[in-house]
């Protein structure tokens, strides 16, 4: 919704971007007042590179700039930064692939982390899990025990995804009022909570944030058991949180 966003105000688009960054901003702290302990973002998609030349260049200084500027409290407020995605692909920036890998680096070691940020650059849903399963096809031939693998295959499978060590979204919100996951983390969010809202994203503040997490805590998640089950009990917004502009 950056762009929607800057048109409606007459502004170019790069300005919608950066309303966009400073959003992301602005969540991560009242995320972190919540206790919300992993979040993860979608900054740029496979699909992206549809997208006009120019509209491309903006994202990425955007992309850069906030990275950088992100850097300091990032490890003064011990967040943890991991990239989800393919930044080797040529067609990025090198400075901004440096600034990544740099925030990535940087924060991976950082102890008693308060809050884990995973930032989708190139990232596709679809792909990761053709990934995953080229390197499952690489390691069923060297695995002996057909049986353990057939047992662990989800788990193996899962190991092999770029999200791994990560948990699975317990909540997806999508603003700009769309109804879609648009090729986002499609493996993992086969129970996640999804919530839509109208609001584009560089509009969505923290009393947004508020009523999404409200509307979460009043939902029962059972994981295709009873109400009755031990499963049903949740902390909300405890383990996960994700956001789809």
């Amino acid at each position: 919704g950056n762009s929607r966003w800057a048109k409606t105000r007459f502004l170019p688009t790069a300005a919608g971007h950066a309303a966009g960054a400073n959003t992301l901003i602005n969540t991560l702290q009242s995320l972190k007042q919540v206790g919300v302990a992993y979040c993860t973002f979608y900054g740029f998609s496979t699909e992206n590179w549809k997208r006009p030349p120019e509209e491309i260049r903006e994202i990425f200084v955007v992309m850069e700039q906030t990275a950088r500027q992100f850097y300091h409290q990032a490890v003064q407020e011990r967040v943890q930064v991991k990239i989800l995605g393919d930044i080797d692909d040529q067609r990025i920036p090198t400075e901004l692939r440096d600034s990544l890998r740099k925030l990535e680096r940087d924060t991976a070691a950082i102890p008693d982390s308060k809050l884990s940020v995973c930032i989708a650059v190139n990232y596709g849903g679809r792909r990761d899990i053709i990934n995953a399963a080229m390197k499952l096809s690489e390691l069923s031939s060297q695995l002996q025990d057909s049986d353990s693998w057939e047992n662990d295959s989800e788990e193996l499978f899962s190991s092999l995804l770029c999200t791994h060590g990560i948990p699975d979204p317990e909540m997806i919100i999508r603003t700009g009022g769309e109804r879609r996951l648009s090729n986002f983390l499609l493996w993992n969010t086969a129970y996640s909570e999804l919530y839509f809202v109208d609001d584009l994203w560089p509009d969505f503040d923290k009393k947004c944030l508020d009523l999404a997490l409200k509307w979460y805590s009043n939902r029962c998640r059972r994981f295709g058991g009873r109400e009755d089950s031990d499963m049903t009990s949740h902390t909300p917004a405890a383990n996960g949180f994700v956001a789809k502009g």
